[in-house]
């Protein structure tokens, strides 16, 4: 019960980001981009070698399968991504990734739940469940295929995805996800499912 109220805080942080962005239509979010984001904090993102050849420092140093990390200096974020990841769809779940660990305040402290709760905000920023659900309820039961087009998901973070919201029960969305369809909708769509 602990793991799931830690893991619907990551989410809700992204549906709260999400809200946060001035979206005006449902277009608006499908076209979502990560590095273009408005966010809380200052946040960069730059390539490994870009970085590299802009500092002199050695590719080594990223560790040799690292797909991304974030670096502090002076109060400012710098989210370093491995350019050689070529699905956009990939990246920018990694990218999302690296965002929640930054706006859930992690700090190293317990790795496993930190990795748990960066994985929880990705997927819910990319494909937010108040979202997933109204759709769903809306257009038809969703597949991997269809649940990775629609949100523009690999097809391994589609299929977790779409298990991992097969498998909740039922609850009242959040004041955050009202919220959220508001923006994308301009109105409280009539078929707003439970969560």
């Amino acid at each position: 019960m602990r793991r799931r109220a830690e893991l619907r805080r990551s989410e809700l942080c992204a549906v709260d980001l999400l809200c946060r962005q001035g979206f005006s239509s449902i277009y608006d979010y499908l076209s979502l981009s990560v590095t273009r984001l408005t966010l809380p904090v200052s946040a960069l993102f730059d390539s490994f070698s870009s970085f590299c050849e802009k500092t002199g420092a050695s590719r080594e140093g990223f560790g040799a399968g690292a797909d991304a990390l974030t670096v502090r200096h002076n109060g400012q974020y710098l989210i370093l991504y491995n350019e050689q990841i070529e699905n956009e769809r990939r990246r920018a779940f990694t990218l999302a990734h690296e965002v929640g660990h930054i706006l859930l305040s992690h700090a190293g402290e317990d790795r496993e739940r930190e990795e748990r709760e960066a994985n929880a905000f990705a997927a819910s920023l990319l494909s937010p469940e108040i979202l997933f659900r109204y759709l769903e309820h809306r257009d038809g039961r969703f597949d991997a295929e269809r649940m990775a087009s629609t949100f523009s998901l690999s097809r391994e973070v589609a299929e977790n995805r779409l298990r991992d919201l097969r498998r909740r029960a039922p609850r009242a969305p959040a004041e955050a996800e009202i919220t959220l369809l508001l923006c994308l909708f301009g109105k409280i769509p009539e078929k707003t499912p439970s969560l």
